[in-house]
């Protein structure tokens, strides 16, 4: 992506291998991954309004949840307002997935894989 190519959106680096991460999309959904800041949360907003201008989409704000990990609630809070969108609260199902909650465990999965088998074997 561009934008995090000329360092107007920084990502997160996940894994042992340190793989930077900016977005996931499934479908219509996108999830944005990055460092906090308010220029990055800027440079989203901004990013997401060229989006707009460009497709002839309109991203809903309304239905989009801003979640902070390690930032205090009155920052999330402020930028969240500044976004139009709404504070989320960890943890939260994603595609049948918790995030935010430690599945480090083979057990931690068990909720996932049962609903998996359940889905499958119908």
């Amino acid at each position: 992506m561009a934008t995090i190519e000329k360092s107007l959106l920084k990502g997160i680096e996940v894994g042992k291998d340190n793989v930077l991460v900016s977005h996931l999309q499934y479908a219509d959904d996108t999830i944005f991954f990055g460092e906090w800041s308010r220029s990055n949360a800027l440079n989203l907003r901004n990013l997401l309004k060229c989006f707009e201008l460009s497709s002839g989409l309109k991203v809903n704000f309304n239905k989009s949840s801003l979640y902070g990990i390690g930032v205090e609630m009155s920052e999330v809070n402020l930028i969240a307002r500044y976004l139009g969108c709404q504070v989320g609260n960890l943890p939260f199902i994603y595609l049948g997935i918790p995030i935010g909650t430690k599945l480090s465990k083979l057990k931690d999965w068990n909720s996932v894989i049962e609903k998996f088998k359940s889905r499958l074997s119908g």
